[in-house]
């Protein structure tokens, strides 16, 4: 068998492409799961979705960049060196099978890869590459055969002198007709990821699978997502469950804050101007009321107002308006109560001081 064909530089910049996608394909799940996780870390408490999209958006680029697009970039300017000091490398070629290896010729130069020196091989839509010991690998371009059987019997003949030789090898050939993972589908029914991982499916099942079913997975793992967050949404909002629960919620972070506070003071030798100096120590302190954020309301912090050696401390209840009649205030015991700047009256704030940065 003689092949006769050129190969370019262009057709070395695909491979290197197509290679480097591939690798991405196999590792699209942890493409997807470790931006997230990033985002969820970087959107805080509470959760503010425009920080996850950013913290998930930044962190999926940085990935693509370290583990696709810079490796690329090293294997072209390798391989623009190599041609630098080898100009025949694109030398138009004529290579045929023979005992001892692949004898090639070109106008320049002529030699044999052994078969003792062929490393592997591989086969893909485009490329037959061939991977020498010396590191080194050279492309045959499928366009090289005149039709897939003569490929086939090509990579068979290859294959069973590599054997005969060193009585074994390592081909790999690459086939596209790969059976998707439909169990992997199982992922779409975690809410929010599976909408990240349906959006995935949707990309794969058109591209490299060509698959309907994947694809329509990949859909339902979006409409999943939608009727999920809906639903909870829905219910956080009407469902007097979940607003028994938030309020709830709102009373023990009170009760919760009222020790911060005094704690805050024994460090200090005086109470916080604002809640936000509790968190500077502390992170895990609670200072939005979980009402107010349940119902989305941009003023959701604490009422909190320093008032000479005593402080005032409330929610503003399901309303949202401070000094109604449904505030929540801390529940403490009349002992406790006594030996803390806590002002225990509901007494209405002067609409005109300010609480960080909010006015009553």
């Amino acid at each position: 068998m003689e092949l006769e064909f050129e190969i370019t530089k262009t057709d070395y910049k695909t491979f290197y492409k197509q290679h480097f996608i591939n690798a991405l394909q196999k590792r699209i799940f942890a493409v997807v799961a470790f931006p997230l996780l990033i985002g969820f870390a970087f959107a805080g408490q509470p959760f503010e979705w425009t920080k996850f999209i950013a913290g998930t958006f930044i962190s999926g680029i940085l990935f693509l960049i370290i583990f696709y697009l810079t490796p690329y970039l090293v294997s072209i300017n390798k391989f623009s060196k190599l041609i630098s000091s080898e100009p025949g490398y694109l030398e138009k070629k004529k290579l045929s099978i023979t005992e001892s290896g692949l004898y090639f010729e070109t106008a320049t130069r002529k030699g044999t890869w052994n078969w003792e020196s062929i490393v592997s091989f591989k086969a893909n839509e485009q490329f037959v590459s061939l991977l020498l010991a010396d590191k080194k690998f050279y492309l045959i371009p499928r366009r090289a055969f005149t039709s897939d059987n003569e490929l086939t019997n090509f990579l068979g003949i290859v294959q069973s002198k590599i054997i005969k030789t060193r009585g074994t090898t390592n081909p790999i050939v690459e086939t596209t007709n790969k059976k998707p993972p439909y169990l992997l589908g199982l992922i779409c029914l975690i809410p929010l990821i599976g909408a990240f991982v349906g959006l995935v499916f949707i990309i794969l099942g058109a591209t490299r699978f060509k698959d309907k079913w994947f694809t329509l997975i990949g859909v339902g793992g979006i409409v999943f997502t939608i009727i999920i967050y809906s639903s909870l949404f829905y219910a956080s909002n009407h469902s007097s469950i979940f607003t028994r629960g938030f309020k709830e919620m709102s009373q023990m972070q009170l009760n919760s804050l009222v020790k911060n506070i005094e704690y805050y003071k024994l460090q200090n030798g005086q109470y916080p101007d604002s809640l936000q100096q509790l968190t500077k120590d502390d992170k895990s302190v609670f200072i939005y009321d979980a009402i107010q954020s349940n119902q989305q309301r941009k003023d959701n912090l604490y009422n909190y107002l320093k008032v000479g050696e005593k402080y005032k401390l409330f929610s503003s209840g399901e309303d949202g308006i401070p000094n109604t009649k449904d505030d929540l205030y801390p529940q403490l015991t009349a002992k406790e109560s006594s030996k803390i700047g806590l002002i225990k009256y509901e007494c209405k704030l002067d609409t005109t001081q300010q609480n960080n940065g909010r006015k009553y």
